[in-house]
């Protein structure tokens, strides 16, 4: 009963009547049961998901399409069918020590678990897929002041005209001083600079998110030059035609460009996201208003944003220092008092 295994009674002293009763309840159960295919499954929760974002849309089609493909070549028909054991060649095939494993299994439960409410399945095996440990390496850093000095100074030199450079300035100042993903900077319009504040929904999650821009940031957006192709009335600060997959597509060469020519290190867009929170963090502003900031859970700011960085290292030197000066005991005490005991 709703996962869980459930005892009483049949109330007869007869092992024999006992065994025909529970034989009765057991085929009573088999002929309610419902058989649902992985494939058709997989349709009705993409459905059900249809009021996300449409890059989340698209990263739970892909990894539903993994599994559906792999139960195809399994020959495993019915959802009912997938157990823990069934899965492990799957696990064994795509396992990787990566944030995106992590994801496909944070799908994965979250499909099953869809399947379960419907009576499709009674287990959720994805919840015995382990999470991988991810390195400290793969670990996303925060920029460096200098390394954000460098990436805005390299927009006044990428493109060829000043098109380019307005743009990824504009976009590169968005990122860093807002914390705001990219598929929100490519979306931006006017109607969402409202006196000198950016309120705007989040593309993935459809948080609220209410930040106060600069004057340098709103200068930036000032000067920005009207989107090429777009409509001479349109309000979008970078965005003419296009799916977001591909306006995104198409900021991330652009910045791509930039960070070749400032030479940082393993820069990409969604560092300053991290740059971002960890900076306010380690200043010691609370884990709820950079979330609020952020449009995310604490947990996930916690999790994922709270990183090194030279202030929040400074606060936890300060911290230990403390110790030192309530036990300011050299060496050399140390080994006498240990003669004394001796």
């Amino acid at each position: 009963e709703h996962g869980k295994v459930v005892y009483y009674s049949l109330n007869m002293r007869d092992l024999v009547r006992a065994q025909r009763r529970l034989l009765e309840i057991v085929k009573a159960k088999e002929a309610h049961r419902v058989e649902k295919s992985v494939a058709v499954a997989a349709q009705s929760f993409l459905a059900h998901k249809g009021n996300k974002s449409s890059e989340t849309i698209r990263k739970y089609k892909r990894n539903l399409k993994l599994l559906t493909d792999y139960c195809e070549r399994a020959r495993i028909a019915n959802v009912r069918d997938v157990s823990v054991e069934a899965l492990d060649p799957f696990v064994q095939q795509h396992r990787r020590a990566s944030a995106g494993w992590s994801k496909t299994i944070e799908h994965l439960r979250s499909f099953f678990k869809y399947c379960m409410a419907r009576k499709w399945c009674e287990e959720n095996p994805a919840i015995e897929i382990e999470h991988p440990d991810i390195p400290e390496s793969d670990d996303i850093v925060p920029y460096t002041r200098q390394e954000v000095t460098r990436i805005i100074s390299a927009c006044d030199s990428v493109g060829r005209a000043s098109y380019e450079r307005r743009r990824a300035r504009a976009m590169i100042m968005l990122l860093r001083f807002t914390g705001i993903r990219i598929s929100d900077v490519v979306t931006l319009s006017r109607e969402h600079v409202v006196r000198g504040y950016l309120v705007k929904r989040a593309i993935k999650n459809k948080a609220l998110l209410r930040i106060e821009l600069s004057p340098l940031i709103l200068q930036a957006l000032e000067n920005l030059p009207h989107p090429r192709t777009a409509p001479a009335d349109s309000k979008m600060y970078f965005a003419a035609n296009g799916t977001l997959r591909s306006l995104v597509k198409g900021a991330e060469r652009l910045l791509g460009s930039v960070f070749k020519i400032s030479k940082v290190q393993g820069a990409f867009p969604h560092r300053f996201r991290h740059t971002f929170a960890s900076e306010l963090l380690a200043k010691g502003e609370r884990i709820e208003v950079v979330a609020d900031l952020l449009g995310d859970s604490v947990e996930v700011v916690r999790r994922h944003y709270r990183k090194w960085m030279e202030e929040w290292q400074e606060k936890k030197d300060k911290a230990t220092r403390k110790l030192h000066q309530e036990c300011p005991a050299q060496s050399t005490d140390i080994r006498q008092a240990s003669r004394e005991v001796n």
